[in-house]
């Protein structure tokens, strides 16, 4: 067994099963070093399996208080994916069913796609035979599909979660130019390995 998985039976007994199944679970062995690196930096001690484990033997209560915002934050990201899960499900389950409400995203991504190219030929096809009060409100308008259709993109593409949860963490890592704290190494791996 490696040494980080059995980090995760001591994180169970000092009341964080959350943070210790990163250690144990499937990816265990493959993630342990990184979430080590967290939980070694919040314990003050060397990010090595051995280290970790003398420091929660020490003084379990104190381990326990600093690593409970690591473990927090485990909690909330699982509870996120839980939700997006949850509602992929549901959309799942709805289109088996033959239900209405299944198409409703279809609808509108297509609503939305054929609004931006309609706009878009009338503005560069169109313009000479149009006012230009018309042209300015269909500037307008092709703004405001752009942006719809990029969305429309990302919801299909699934981009827009983790290119926002990308770019927090380039800027947390650029603002953090020292060292970054353990909650947010543990977040970030949290983040890397459930996507």
């Amino acid at each position: 067994m490696d040494g980080w998985q059995q980090i995760a039976g001591q994180l169970a007994q000092i009341g964080l099963p959350a943070l210790g199944g990163l250690f144990g679970g499937p990816l265990g062995g493959t993630i342990g070093g990184l979430v080590g690196k967290g939980v070694a930096a919040a314990l003050g001690v060397e990010a090595t399996p051995q280290d970790v484990s003398q420091a929660i033997q020490a003084d379990p209560s104190a381990a326990s208080v600093k690593l409970a915002q690591i473990e927090a934050e485990t909690k909330a990201r699982e509870g996120d994916l839980q939700d997006l899960a949850s509602a992929r499900n549901q959309t799942i389950q709805l289109a088996q069913a033959g239900s209405g409400i299944a198409w409703g995203a279809p609808v509108v991504s297509i609503v939305i796609g054929l609004g931006f190219f309609l706009v878009m030929f009338m503005l560069f096809f169109v313009r000479a035979e149009m006012p230009s009060s018309v042209f300015q409100l269909l500037s307008i308008l092709f703004g405001v599909l752009a942006t719809l259709f990029t969305q429309v993109g990302n919801y299909w593409l699934g981009s827009s979660e983790g290119s926002r949860r990308n770019g927090d963490a380039i800027r947390g890592l650029a603002q953090q130019a020292v060292t970054p704290s353990p909650a947010q190494i543990a977040s970030q791996v949290v983040n890397a390995v459930r996507r």
